[in-house]
């Protein structure tokens, strides 16, 4: 069963990431800080991370970039309700798998994870 790590400082959002993903099997660990989710990553090796792109401590590029120095393999999923071209552009470039647009659905969820991630 494939694990994922799910980073968002907004519970609301982590809550609905989460039991959109357990409904399909997948199992989910959270953080609500990038540092968290570092650590958490460093300990649990998820198969694949979820990662908000505005936070108070750390925005989700600065992550991204750390995950990608440290955990090359692991693709990560950028999720935010900030859906603009460039930003969108400057995720990818930096590294990541994919970017999904708040507010989302489980469809939508699950076809920006398929390919990167197995159930």
């Amino acid at each position: 069963m494939a694990t994922v790590l799910i980073i968002d400082d907004n519970p609301v959002d982590q809550n609905h990431m989460a039991e959109i993903l357990s409904t399909e099997g997948y199992t989910t660990i959270a953080a609500e800080m990038g540092p968290e989710g570092i650590r958490l990553c460093r300990e649990k090796q998820p198969d694949l991370i979820i990662l908000d792109l505005v936070m108070p401590d750390m925005n989700g590029i600065e992550i991204l970039r750390e995950f990608k120095k440290e955990f090359p393999a692991i693709p990560v999923v950028m999720c935010s309700a900030a859906g603009l071209e460039q930003v969108v552009a400057l995720a990818l470039r930096v590294g990541a798998a994919g970017y999904i647009v708040k507010p989302y659905d489980r469809e939508t969820v699950l076809k920006n994870l398929k390919g990167h991630i197995a159930a």
